[in-house]
This record gives C-alpha cells, structure tokens and sequence, in this order.
C-alpha cells in the first residue's frame, strides 16, 4: 500500500502557467486518495504548488528541508510535519526512507538529480519503489529518448525501463503511482561479480 508519495519538481516561479496547474492537480489528487505528500518543504515553484493542492484539499504533507533553505518565506507554511535536515544527501535520504513512490514534475537540475537518484537506486537494489515521470507539456521527452538510448547501446539493462512510467496527466500519475510494481531487474551487482570472475 502506498502511504506516501514523495513529489520532486521546480522551485522556480518563471514558468507557463500549465506546468502549476499540472503541480497542484497532483497535489490534489494525492489528497483526494488519502496519499500523503513527500516534498521538499518549499512554498515556491511547482513545489509549493503542488502543496497547496494537497493541503487545500485536506491532504497531509510532510515537508523535508536542509538548514541553509530553512529560512522565512522559503517553507511552505502549512506542512503537517516539517523535517529541518543538516544538508541535502540527508534531505534526500529522509525523503526517500518515507515514501514508497515518487513522481517527478518538471524541474531544474535539482529536479532532475533527484530522479536519476530514485531511478538509480531502484537499479541496485537499495530501494524497490515505483517512479512516475510527469511529462506536461512534453518536458521530459528528451530525458525519456537519452535513457531509452542508454539502453539501445547496451550501457542500461532493458528491464530498467521497467523501473518507470511516464504520464502526460495527474490523473495518470497518481494512478500510476497507485497501483504500479516493483520493476523485475538483474541483480547488477552480482552480475558485476561474476564478470570480474570471469576475467581474472
């Protein structure tokens, strides 16, 4: 059962309307389900969009921030629960230890390492958690091509397409998220073994 959903995604403000429409859908979704919300304790961006629509429809958030973000105007204010951590890796680490799934809205190059973290991790085995790549607006589909050609030039096992799902909507998101499993993958780290074995 899927308890808490942990949302990476922009802190940026700049952006086309659509994409905070998008955020606070899935805020609201996740709420309208009874999931909890995982986020990175921002009141700005998609971030901050995406938890006023939890905690607008009556959702529970859990907010996760470093210490140098934990100033006033940067939280969100409204956070059932707010995690202050000494720097990012633990900020993440704590995300990751509460939530059984992720989904990734648009985002910068902060957005986009959390994801290759989940989507990695998922690969060696230290977590078996469902990802869903939001693609509003068609943002990820060059991210999607890259890792579908890692696989085609053999740097990624194919079953690790497995370890996500892309949706174009909330909707599909949160009930992707909802009912998604554990991808099936080879054990990379035995396979590494074996093939040091193999040439010594």
């Amino acid at each position: 059962m899927v308890k808490n959903v942990c949302i990476f995604g922009a802190s940026c403000s700049s952006i086309d309307p659509a994409y905070f429409d998008a955020a606070y859908r899935t805020g609201a979704l996740l709420a309208e389900r009874g999931i909890g919300m995982v986020f990175g304790g921002g009141n700005t961006g998609l971030m901050g969009a995406a938890a006023r629509g939890v905690h607008e429809n009556g959702g529970r958030l859990i907010g996760v921030i470093p210490e140098k973000l934990h100033q006033p105007g940067i939280a969100y204010p409204h956070c059932d629960e707010l995690i202050v951590t000494p720097d990012m890796h633990t900020r993440k680490a704590t995300m990751e230890k509460l939530s059984q799934g992720f989904i990734a809205l648009p985002g910068g190059f902060g957005t986009l390492e959390e994801l290759m973290e989940v989507l990695t991790l998922n690969q060696l085995g230290y977590i078996a958690s469902p990802v869903v790549i939001l693609n509003t607006r068609g943002f990820y589909d060059r991210l999607i091509d890259q890792l579908k050609y890692c696989v085609s030039e053999g740097f990624t096992s194919p079953a690790c397409l497995a370890i996500f799902a892309v949706a174009e909507t909330p909707e599909q998101a949160v009930g992707m998220i909802s009912q998604m499993k554990p991808a099936e993958l080879p054990d990379k780290i035995k396979d590494a073994v074996r093939s040091a074995q193999g040439k010594a």
